[in-house]
């Protein structure tokens, strides 16, 4: 049933500023988010399509509201894949593009993002700007709104609020502590000397706020006049016209889709008083539609499959906005945004009320800022009551006495009724004519003692994370003598895996006038854990009740005691130090510069895959994926064809050549593309479907109806336990997993030992999380050749798997990858599946295909880390020294080998990072019914050294001794490590740094004092205990050769081409050093002659600088440096000659660049060199120690 035609439409245009520049749509699908317009209609590619779920920070962008009666103007960041593009009627969107300043000058932040090195692969780079500069702007606002000028004491933000400010963004690459030091450098309580390494200032004396890139408020983007204008001219109210009835009071915006399914329908409906909405309701009701009321609509970043046909917006409703204080508390309308909400809470004060005090602290750690600064109270609670949503709000409310106001909108006129939250989350979805208007939290001065305390715990502590459990607890005490007395109790407990937050009401009443000791606070858990109990199917039940019962423990034992039993982290501000000596021997290769086109990335003008225009005519891939594990499949399209803007649906049948996927190029080892006929992992692809746009393309693969045969087949393998039962194992390439080869007798050690024990270590599979998911562009092109766009580690494979895939050479395929917004080894061999994929669509439909993997597809396509499973023995003595490890390790590879065949070798690398006197591993690959495993950081070596540091602790906790303790005794000697390692890798005792670089982190980490201390802590302390672990770490290194062209241009600017690629690591600016010091001798090489501004790094190219191998390992910048080198000597030689003909011309014998350049060119001398770094191909070793404490 479609919208009915009275429902007519209100002719006014959705009008905004974005970038200081005027907006207006006549026309918009209510449907749309920012990010999608942005994006695909503006020429600003800085924001970013990261997690499409208001996750990870990468699209956040400015939104600016002014009111047209206090003459305010309100500035939030926001993440703009959440934000509807019809609810920004009126404001104001700032892109990082649009900080700017006159003259093109790029923004403080952006600077200073810059100079601290605070930007690698550049993906996140955008949007951490905008929380920064979102801060900024807050705190100007706060430092307006509540102090006068005269009484400010700061005219800066703290150093803990301005890291806050990141909680909402993620990065991969950097750890974060270089971000965090451009956070501090806008703080007032900064100590410059504190910050790292940065381009600002060489030492220490020069940490001055005079040399930082200026920040001036006065110039950031100002709230465009003409929205002014217009939004006061808006506040005006028009007469009502004669014929205005409830049938013509109808929507903003129609957007009509048509497809073979017939029309589809979505309107955007607004109403600003409870009139209007009862009007619309009354209308939108009798369609059968499915209607959604709009605020914020940060729950499309949880509820993503929801896909309405009306929105009504309801952000406007004076009665929804209320956010007043009376003498019984405060009343919170439900459109409030929380973070507004957090602010109000704030005013009242430290040490005013302990229940707003304790409510703006646990909001703080809800969500994201930027989710807070654009999601509603009442969306959140709405959510909790409809969805069963883990809400944090509805907890912490229930806690705090909060209730609820819901208004009925059903008859002439509405009807409002009062009820306890915790009824109103028991109530379930509200009817059609009813919302919830507002709610009142008590916030009164209490004439008994309260306390209030919440709990949380989540994957990420402080926020930007859904709870695994939450709590709060509001308590009235009173003191006789030196006893607490409980007078009354409130103990909320949510998201445990229940419906809804809930009350503990046996255990209220239990505690009720009862003096508290510790047979109550005993007598009170155990009723805890039969009253709050997980649903079942609840994941982690155990952890989640105990969870629970740890939070009532430690809140009743504190207020018993006053003693806590967990110790809160403290994370704020953090402390990052770095250390080392800079040197000019080799001048410009040793000194630190900023990241070659980093102030690019922070600006938005860094060009990623997805950010490339679409040709004309572009078409955009989803994939389909199979849903089960090992099963025959037949494909039923007929559904999907039929959805809006469809154009065709490619599978195997469609690729000319063969079905390849990925080549591993170590092995020769191949997948296919596209399943045919069974399938053998969920994840894999069974075609893509192809339409118009990213979401027809999207909305379409998930008509996709797929029928699947399991029962002609056996149970499908899942884990490496069932692989060993059916012997189900990937061969062994004996070129990474040589023969059999133990150090020393292992077995007649165990048999010698003083002590034995067997245990088993498993390691868990781990995701990459790039910021960039997998995304090409491909191009066809005449003569049967195409271009792909994509980025991708493995440019060389890639180009012969679409060779392979569409039966044409390979000099037919032209594969480009500028940058890629991380990898980590997830676009090494993966990413050839997705570019392969949209080529054979492009090369059968003559049209460019692209594709960019939402965050789901992303993460069940690629496999992630490798899980494995070890079981071992192990002989020591009673001092800890381990004389003989035998092992077996059993790593789940997954259904294609893809790199794991490099594993064997590198988990044997990791372990052998202690001396074992003996020992003797086993690997095995087991071959799964899962989506194959690939190269994630350090693989195979990180899990090596995690199993070998948890066979130490085995061994410490057999003798009841300190894991630093074994490691120490363990570590090895000159003479071990060469005999595990072999004496090549290591280098000789020169190269053998490890022992003297874990003394001086024993020396400078006062190791043996702490541990003492820490003893002393333990005895002393009832229930907080601390611990302190070192580890050593031994990688090793492998180098592949590599090429590099070096083209000199008569004008001396330089053009390079490398065989890596720029990923984060900083490669190109690397290459650029190593060119401009190995030119040097042509050059007058000082500080005052800057050559690395004329050196460019061009983008990866498989044709313009062929068999570039692949990019990994974490030593392509040597290769790709090396090679550049050989280029550079070969142009020495060239040039040398002409710089003494030329000096002979000159008085003072000196031949600048530019002139030798010039003349060389003249003279027709080959200014190209193109040359290939060949590898030695021997291993080294990397070793490397730390400390933790906590």
């Amino acid at each position: 049933m479609g919208i009915p035609s009275f429902v007519e439409s209100e002719h006014r245009p959705l009008v905004f500023a974005l970038n200081g520049q005027r907006v207006e749509l006549s026309s918009v699908d209510p449907a749309t988010t920012l990010l999608s317009y942005i994006r695909s209609e503006t020429p600003f590619k800085g924001t970013k399509r990261g997690c499409g779920e208001g996750g990870c920070g990468a699209c956040v962008v400015m939104l600016a509201r002014y009111n047209p009666v206090t003459k305010e103007v309100k500035e939030s960041s926001v993440n703009s894949c959440l934000v509807l593009l019809c609810s920004i009627d009126g404001c104001a969107i700032t892109t990082t593009e649009g900080l700017r300043g006159g003259g093109n000058n790029l923004h403080a932040i952006q600077k200073r993002i810059s100079a601290f090195h605070g930007s690698q692969c550049g993906f996140c780079t955008p949007g951490m700007t905008m929380a920064i500069y979102g801060c900024l702007k807050h705190d100007q606002q706060q430092q307006r709104s509540l102090t006068p000028v005269g009484d400010r004491t700061h005219s800066k933000p703290s150093c803990e609020k301005l890291e806050r400010a990141l909680q909402g963004n993620i990065c991969r690459c950097t750890g974060y502590r270089p971000l965090l030091d451009v956070c501090k450098s806008f703080a007032w309580d900064v100590d410059l000397e504190d910050l790292g390494l940065n381009t600002c200032w060489a030492d220490k004396s020069g940490a001055k706020e005079e040399n930082l890139p200026p920040y001036e408020p006065n110039a950031d983007p100002q709230f465009p006049k003409f929205l002014v204008d217009e939004l006061e001219a808006r506040k005006v109210p028009s007469e009502p016209t004669q014929t205005e009835t409830l049938q013509s009071v109808g929507e903003r915006f129609r957007h009509v889709e048509s497809s073979n399914e017939g029309k589809r329908e979505r309107l955007w409906v607004t109403a600003s008083t409870l009139n209007e909405l009862r009007e619309r309701l009354h209308v939108l009701n009798q369609t059968n539609q499915q209607l959604k009321l709009v605020v914020g609509n940060t729950s499309a970043g949880i509820y993503k499959d929801l896909r309405p046909d009306v929105f009504l917006d309801i952000s406007q409703i004076p009665e929804l906005l209320t956010l007043r204080r009376d003498d019984h508390g405060l009343e919170v309308g439900a459109a409030t945004r929380i973070a507004e909400l957090i602010d109000c809470l704030e005013s009242f004060g430290a040490g005013k009320s302990p229940v707003a005090e304790g409510l703006a602290e646990h909001l703080k750690k809800l969500a994201g800022g930027h989710v807070r600064n654009w999601g509603s109270v009442g969306g959140n609670l709405v959510m909790a009551q409809k969805f069963a949503f883990a809400s944090d709000l509805a907890t912490i409310l229930l806690g705090a006495g909060a209730s609820a106001r819901v208004v009925d909108l059903g008859g002439a006129h509405p009807s409002v009724a009062e009820l306890p939250l915790d009824d109103f989350l028991a109530k379930g979805a509200l009817g059609n004519n009813s919302i919830l208007q507002s709610v009142h939290i008590p916030l009164v001065a209490y004439s008994r003692e309260v306390v209030f305390k919440t709990f949380r715990a989540a994957p990420r502590p402080y926020g930007n994370a859904v709870s695994f459990s939450n709590a709060a607890f509001l308590v009235h005490i009173s003191r006789e003598r030196e006893e607490v007395v409980i007078e009354t109790a409130r103990l909320a407990f949510g998201a445990f895996g229940t419906k809804h937050a809930i009350r503990a009401l046996k255990v209220e009443e239990l505690l009720k006038s009862k003096t508290l000791s510790l047979s109550l606070v005993k007598e009170a858990v155990e009723a805890l854990k039969k009253e709050v109990v997980p649903l079942e199917g609840t994941s982690m039940k155990e952890y989640r009740t105990s969870l629970n019962v740890g939070f009532l423990f430690d809140f009743l034992n504190s207020l018993l005691s006053g003693e806590p039993t967990v110790t809160s982290t403290h994370l704020f501000p953090h402390v990052g130090k770095q250390n080392f000596t800079l040197t000019d021997d080799r001048f410009p290769l040793s000194q630190p510069i900023a990241k070659f086109l980093s102030q690019n990335q922070a600006s938005g003008d860094a060009v990623y895959v997805d950010d490339i225009p679409s040709p004309p005519h572009c078409l955009h891939a989803a994939f389909v994926l199979s849903s089960e594990p090992y099963a025959a499949f037949d494909v039923d399209t007929a559904a999907a064809r039929d959805s809006t803007g469809v154009v065709t649906f490619i599978s195997v049948d469609d690729i000319p050549g063969e079905n390849i996927g990925i080549i591993n190029p170590y092995n020769g080892a191949k997948e296919i593309l596209f399943a045919g006929g069974i399938v053998f992992y969920v994840g894999q692809p069974l075609g893509v479907m192809v339409a118009d746009t990213y979401e027809h393309a999207q909305l379409a693969a998930g008509k996709v109806n797929v029928d699947y045969d399991t029962h002609s087949f056996g149970a499908p393998i899942m884990n490496c336990d069932e692989a060993v039962a059916k012997d189900s194992f990937h061969p062994m390439n004996p070129a990474f997993a040589p023969p059999h080869n133990p150090v020393g007798d292992a077995e007649e050690s165990l048999k010698e030992a003083d002590f034995k024990s067997e245990g088993i270590v498993t390691t868990k599979s781990q995701y990459h999380f790039y910021m960039e998911t997998q995304t090409a562009l491909a191009i066809p092109d005449e003569d049967d050749c195409i271009t792909v766009y994509t980025a991708s580690q493995a440019l060389d494979c890639l180009q012969q798997v679409i060779a392979g895939c569409l039966s044409i050479p390979s000099h037919n395929v032209r594969v480009i990858t500028r940058r890629l917004g991380g990898a980590f080894g997830g676009k090494a061999f993966r990413n050839m599946q997705i570019a392969a994929a949209v080529a054979v669509a492009a090369f059968k439909l003559r049209r460019p295909v692209r594709v960019s993997l939402d965050r789901n597809t992303d993460m069940q396509m690629v496999g992630g880390r490798a899980p494995t499973k070890t079981n071992f023995t192990v002989g020591f003595t009673k001092t800890g020294k381990i004389t003989a490890l035998k092992a077996k390790t059993l790593v789940e590879s997954g259904w294609f080998v893809d790199n794991n065949d490099f594993n064997p070798m590198l988990i044997t690398s990791g372990m052998k990072k202690y001396n074992y006197g003996t020992f003797d591993l086993t690997t095995i690959l087991c071959r799964t019914n899962n989506v194959p495993k690939t190269a994630v950081r350090a693989p195979g070596d990180a899990e090596g050294s995690i199993i070998a540091d948890a066979i130490v602790d085995h061994v410490a906790s057999c003798l009841g001794i300190s894991g630093n303790q074994v490691r120490d005794v363990n570590l090895h000697t000159s003479e071990s490590i060469a005999l595990f390692h072999g004496a090549d890798a290591v280098g000789g005792a020169d190269g053998f740094t490890l022992p003297a670089m874990w003394e001086r982190l024993k020396s400078r980490a006062r190791i043996d004092e702490r541990e003492k201390e820490i003893m002393e802590f333990n005895a002393q302390s009832k229930w907080v205990k601390r611990g302190l672990a070192m580890a050593s770490c031994t990688y090793g290194a492998f180098t592949f050769g590599n090429t590099a062209t070096v083209s000199i241009f008569g004008d001396g600017s330089i053009a390079v081409e490398v065989g890596g690629v720029e990923m984060g690591q900083g490669l190109y600016t690397k290459v650029r050093q190593t060119v401009a010091y190995c030119l040097s001798p042509l050059w007058k090489k000082n500080k005052d002659v800057d050559m690395i501004p004329n050196i460019r790094v061009l983008q990866s190219d498989s044709l313009s600088l062929p068999n570039s191998f692949c990019d990994g390992g974490s030593t392509t910048s040597e290769g790709s440096c090396a090679a550049a080198q050989q280029a550079c000597e070969v142009l020495v030689q060239r040039l040398q000659p002409v710089v003494e003909q030329l000096a002979k011309d000159k008085t003072d014998g000196e031949v600048s660049w530019e002139y030798l350049c010039t003349m060389a060119k003249l003279m027709q001398i080959d200014l190209q060199s193109h040359e290939r770094w060949v590898s030695p191909m021997k291993p080294y070793v990397l070793f490397g120690a730390g400390a933790s404490e906590v």
